[in-house]
């Protein structure tokens, strides 16, 4: 088996000597094989090796795997790194765990700096997972499953066991009296995974005891081919606008492409999410509705936003802070990040931009605060609902979401920087600036 991992280091281009190495090790039979093949190799390739475990607190056998693993580590002279997963109310325990588990494998990773992150899946694995995504469906590149060897930033994501059957791995185990632990949730029919473990890979062995090598040479041709695929997504979206926090793009030209062209686009872009075909076309009807203008927060995960043509993707719940906030004298108000209401003394006789209000101090105190439904303005030809002032000006929903209103004795005096009230204009003898500097912070 070592030499196997040395082949495997040799078959990639990828050095071994001197290299800083994490290992993820769930005390399972597959982990337990990586590491002490591992550490094995240790000495002859000068390696530092760091161990990076899980313990999950979904068994009583959890703390006795983590003790056990904490002494392998000191009996051999090896780094270690645990983590205990907070309980959570996450309907899909295991897509939360393995969010949480590979956020912490990357904290690990930037803090020894490592050059590899190995983990431990074999053959087995990989069916199964090829499988799982036919199911729930997938983009291309998903449908071949995982990869041996995934460039990350700054490090390597290695898989050397993926062409090995668990069988060999036990065979391994039991040849050198390795100590592992059996996670008997792997039993429980609850998860997909585990009835496709249990009930379909034994019948597709029975069919082909080399069923794995078949699903290696179709997880290469899928993977060949979606190489080409996202040549053609990465010319496409070049137009995008990408920020930190979000993309834009527009929604008729998006609509123009082919079905295929449009789902394997979003599966690109929401890469992080893991999502599955039927969220992509979820996310493509968002995108097609008549509606001009939409906010969805898809999944408590991101919020998709719909502005008339403009289409943009948040990276996080795009959550609008509401306030009130009472204006009773001159000084600064700082209602957070973005929003500064600054209330000043002036000598002026001229009519400020529309962003400011001219004001007598006379009159205050005033208020200042977000939108609610029912708004109304007086303007020349009589009262107007903000909302319809809104839409006529075609602003979209986030503009909308972000509007402050000035208003004196639940009369709204001003919707800032849009428009101002009759009542307001007719105030006689102002002698302050009331000034909002606010902005959306995307």
């Amino acid at each position: 088996m070592e030499k196997h991992l040395v082949s495997f280091f040799k078959k990639h281009n990828l050095i071994l000597e001197n290299k800083t190495i994490a290992i993820a090790v769930s005390t399972g039979v597959d982990s337990m094989a990586l590491l002490a093949c591992m550490n094995n190799l240790k000495t002859d390739f000068n390696l530092k090796i760091h161990i990076v475990h899980v313990n999950h607190g979904k068994r009583k056998e959890s703390l006795i795997e983590e003790e056990y693993i904490k002494d392998y580590a000191k009996a051999n002279n090896l780094d270690i790194h645990i983590m205990h997963l907070e309980a959570n109310n996450e309907v899909n325990f295991q897509s939360y765990a393995r969010e949480k588990r590979y956020d912490f494998f990357y904290k690990v990773i930037r803090q020894v700096k490592a050059d590899y992150l190995m983990l431990a899946h074999h053959a087995n694995d990989n069916m199964e997972t090829i499988m799982m995504r036919l199911i729930r469906g997938s983009s291309l590149k998903g449908y071949s499953g995982m990869i041996e060897v995934n460039q990350a930033d700054g490090f390597y994501i290695l898989r050397p066991f993926l062409n090995i059957l668990k069988d060999e791995l036990i065979d391994y185990i039991n040849l050198h009296k390795i100590k592992y632990y059996e996670d008997i949730s792997n039993d429980d029919d609850l998860y997909t995974r585990n009835r496709i473990r249990k009930d379909l890979i034994p019948i597709i062995f029975n069919e082909d005891a080399n069923a794995h090598l078949k699903f290696i040479e179709f997880a290469n041709t899928i993977n060949e081919a979606a190489k080409i695929v996202e040549e053609k997504v990465a010319v496409t979206i070049k137009d995008y606008e990408f920020s930190n926090n979000s993309i834009s793009f527009s929604a008729s030209k998006f609509l123009e492409e082919s079905d295929y062209l449009k789902e394997e686009i979003l599966f690109t872009l929401l890469k992080k999410y893991d999502l599955s075909k039927a969220n992509i076309f979820e996310i493509i009807k968002l995108i097609k509705s008549k509606k001009k203008n939409l906010k969805v927060e898809f999944k408590k995960r991101f919020t998709i936003v719909k502005e008339y043509d403009k289409i943009t993707i948040f990276n996080y719940l795009l959550e609008i802070q509401d306030f009130r906030v009472i204006i009773d004298e001159i000084k600064t108000y700082n209602i957070n990040d973005t929003i500064q209401i600054i209330v000043s003394k002036t000598g002026c006789n001229y009519i400020p931009s529309k962003e400011d209000l001219w004001y007598n101090s006379n009159m205050l105190p005033v208020v200042m605060r977000r939108r609610i439904p029912g708004d109304k303005i007086l303007l020349e030809g009589g009262y107007k609902k903000v909302k319809d002032l809104l839409i006529d000006l075609k602003l979209g929903i986030l503009e909308r979401d972000n509007v402050l209103i000035l208003e004196k004795d639940s009369e709204v005096l001003a919707v800032i920087g849009i428009r101002k009230s009759v009542k307001l204009k007719n105030i006689e003898n102002n002698d302050i600036i009331i000034n909002v500097r606010s902005k959306y912070n995307g």
